[in-house]
């Protein structure tokens, strides 16, 4: 029970291993991989930076909250360190005094003012800050000067008194001028101080560190008060409008003073001290989160990951990638709520960098899967339709074009796709809008139906209907169709291929519409494997030749022997040779296989003739060989292996039926026949193309099929036709045997019909080469010895 538990365990690891690493599932993986390494090279270049900055001032409109309230903005609109101007001082100091009256909490002085040529005034400045005590802190302003340099302005220590010091830097700013982010602290003549937004959000340490300014606090809620409403010399404001009472005080130029504007969000002109406000009220209110582009891109690479591995379907994936993108619009609109920033044109960019390679492997697909010729689309499309509709019942048809390549050669290239499509609207004669499948000569569709017979019958029909030729290019074009049929009761692919084969199999003489067999599944992968043990086979000696002996009617000898091929399998033992030779052909073995008959049988051959038993020895040849002049390379080479006599070697012709062209047939044999060898044509009799491939085709020998010569005895028209048969074999001066003899009372009527030889179990059943070579002379009184 535990090796049963773990053998099922194990099982199910390496299927659920098998479907995780699908090629599907590998393609779309790869392609997230593309897609992030592209993301972070954008993002090493800083490619979107420009979009993100679009994006965060967009958050800073629809974020709309509220500053606290106790930062109040004091703003001038004349420069009031103008050094011509320096009455202007008296109106600072008098402000001073009047915050200190009103009980400020903290004042920031943002003006620097260098000693003028007005001593009292400076004098007045320095006593009004000096009041002030350690509640002003004055603020220093790098600012930039020509090219890249960096100007420093402090107040002169004349007028600064022992007032605290922060720093504002006006040159912190990026590309577009906006300072989307300030650092805690500045270092100034080797020491780092304070900067004066850190100083308004309370920090009390000065780092190097940086945090992000948040402009997401309505711009008209910072309390501001202008300069005049502080002048305690203005009889109607005894009071100012706002209560400055404890607050937080910054006292700097409004943007109507030259060189003081900078840009923030929904401004373009704010007042450079605004931006330090902004960056306190950020501190006040804690939101300082930055999720920046690396740790965004983790996180929806990690969402598509898990989509990727948890949604097999298509329909799955689809609503998953929908969620994932969704989650953009909600995560800005989310962050800019809770005040926290992110870099999501990254994020934009990683899908949309990998939604592009999403979309270019489907249009290749989608251009793979079409017929460029005729515009349909083909049988992998087909396959894909049968997977994603999860079809489990109906049949796959396929249609075989007969003599397809042949009819292209003829038809100028324009018009190879209207021959097809001609076709195509022939089989849809019955529905108009059957989805039809074209790939090469093979045409496919799917038919709902379960009945194999109704199925069968509508295609004899449409075989019917393609007996008339079609108009192609002005020429009058014959057709020949035949039909693959499959009946899906597993996996579509499986059975998609099992038609396929099936039409391969068809002929239009013999065999127009083929069923495809439904095996089990391990029947199938039997049959794969068995393709693929072929040549193991060979070479481990499972498949081997035994010989059936051919007797001479008038000697009453041996006059030769037919070499036929057998395979024991240690595994399921004896195998059918018409099995095993099917799947030679599906594997494309045909020619190894014959290679290796022919060296065997050649081989034995030789070694009768040195034991004095000089016979004929005869091999079977596949009519699918008869397309190719390599056959006759084959014969020459083993023929000169083996140093056997061509002149007793004959080559018997099988499923003549299956010649495509007797014209190419027939200049091989003659090839053949010139190295000296004699052809024979099997299975005389059966099949319509016999009497057109005797008449066309060069043959020695005639084999008369044992339909005929099983039923010699009680059939008097199975006497009739192979007494005709020995009569036309005497007129062209070729031999007849007959051949499947298993009754020895019935060989005088074969001496009476004129058969010159004869075979089967009546006389001798196959035998090893061992046994033929201790086999002595035959009579027809004694059996064959050791019969395999």
């Amino acid at each position: 029970m535990g090796e049963t538990r773990i053998l099922k365990a194990a099982e199910a690891i390496v299927g659920g291993g098998r479907a995780l690493l699908s090629r599907r599932l590998f393609e779309r993986l790869r392609h997230l991989f593309w897609a992030g390494l592209i993301t972070l090279a954008t993002y090493a270049v800083l490619l979107f930076e420009p979009v993100d900055q679009f994006l965060w001032l967009i958050q800073s409109r629809i974020a709309d909250r509220h500053p606290s309230g106790d930062v109040v903005f004091v703003g001038s609109d004349e420069a009031l360190n103008d050094p011509t101007a320096p009455e202007r001082r008296y109106k600072v100091a008098a402000a001073l005094d009047e915050l200190d009256r009103l009980g400020v909490g903290k004042v920031f002085l943002d003006v620097t003012f260098e000693t003028s040529d007005n001593p009292a005034a400076d004098a007045r400045l320095a006593r009004a800050i000096a009041d002030l005590g350690p509640r002003i802190t004055l603020v220093d302003q790098i600012v930039a000067g020509t090219g890249s340099e960096r100007i420093l302005r402090k107040t002169s220590p004349d007028i600064a008194s022992p007032a605290g010091r922060v720093v504002s830097d006006q040159t912190d700013r990026n590309f577009f001028g906006f300072a989307w982010e300030i650092h805690y602290g500045y270092e100034v003549n080797g020491s780092l101080v304070r900067s004066l937004g850190a100083a308004i959000g309370g920090v009390s340490e000065p780092s190097r560190k940086k945090f992000s300014v948040d402009y997401g606090f309505a711009s008209q809620e910072i309390p501001f008060l202008p300069l005049t409403d502080l002048n305690s010399g203005n009889p109607r404001a005894t009071r100012p409008p706002v209560d400055i009472t404890g607050k937080t005080v910054v006292f700097g130029h409004t943007n109507i003073v030259p060189g003081t504007q900078q840009p923030i969000p929904g401004r373009v002109n704010a007042p450079a001290s605004v931006i330090d406000i902004y960056a306190g009220e950020t501190l006040k209110a804690g939101n300082t989160r930055y999720l920046r582009a690396t740790t965004i891109l983790s996180i929806f690479a990690l969402l598509l990951i898990a989509a990727l591995l948890a949604c097999r379907t298509r329909k799955r994936r689809w609503v998953a990638y929908a969620a994932i993108f969704l989650t953009i619009p909600a995560l800005f609109v989310a962050s800019s709520k809770l005040g926290t920033r992110l870099d999501l044109s990254y994020a934009l960019g990683f899908l949309g960098f990998y939604a592009a390679f999403r979309w270019r492997a489907r249009w290749k697909r989608r251009v793979e899967m079409v017929n460029s010729e005729t515009g349909l689309p083909k049988l992998r499309a087909l396959e894909s339709r049968l997977i994603r509709d999860k079809t489990g019942s109906g049949h796959v048809v396929i249609a075989k074009i007969q003599n397809y390549e042949r009819v292209l050669k003829t038809l100028r290239s324009d018009d190879k796709g209207s021959y097809v499509l001609k076709l195509v609207d022939r089989l849809r004669a019955a529905d108009p809008n059957l989805a039809i499948y074209s790939d090469g000569h093979h045409l496919g569709w799917h038919v709902a139906s379960d009945d194999t017979n109704a199925v069968t019958d509508h295609l004899e029909g449409l075989r019917a209907i393609f007996a008339a030729p079609v108009q192609v290019g002005g020429f009058s074009v014959d057709v020949g169709i035949t039909f693959g049929v499959a009946a899906i009761d597993d996996d579509p692919t499986v059975r998609l291929a099992a038609a396929i084969a099936a039409a391969e199999e068809t002929s239009e003489a013999h065999n127009p519409i083929a069923v495809a067999e439904t095996g089990s599944q391990s029947d199938l992968l039997w049959d794969i494997s068995l393709r693929a043990r072929i040549d193991e086979a060979m070479e481990a000696g499972e498949i081997y030749c035994v010989y059936q002996p051919k007797i001479d009617l008038a000697s009453k000898s041996i006059a030769g022997v037919e070499a036929l091929v057998r395979w024991h399998d240690p595994a399921r033992g004896f195998i059918s040779p018409q099995h095993f030779i099917q799947q030679c052909e599906k594997a494309g073995r045909m020619e190894h296989l014959t290679r290796y008959v022919l060296q065997s049988a050649c081989s034995a051959g030789q070694l009768l003739h040195f034991r004095g038993r000089v016979i004929s020895m005869a091999v079977n040849i596949s009519a699918t060989l008869l397309g190719d002049m390599r056959i006759a390379g084959i014969v020459r080479n083993v023929l000169q292996a083996t140093r056997f006599d061509p002149s007793y070697l004959t080559l018997e012709i099988t499923e003549t039926a299956r010649i495509s062209d007797h014209t190419v047939a027939a200049s091989i044999l003659e090839e053949l026949r010139s190295l000296g060898v004699k052809i024979s044509m099997d299975d005389f009799g059966v099949g319509a193309a016999s009497f057109e491939a005797f008449y066309e085709l060069p043959f020695d020998e005639l084999k008369i099929d044992r339909l005929f010569v099983a039923n010699m005895a009680k059939d008097p028209k199975a006497r009739a036709i192979v007494s005709s048969i020995a009569a036309m074999g005497r007129e062209a001066r070729i031999t007849v045997v007959a051949e499947g003899l298993e009754n020895p009372q019935d060989i005088v009527l074969f001496e009476e019909a004129g058969c010159q030889q004869v075979q089967g179990f009546a006389f001798s059943r196959p035998l090893s080469l061992s046994d033929l070579l201790e086999y002595q002379d035959f009579t027809l009184n004694r059996p064959a010895a050791n019969m395999v």
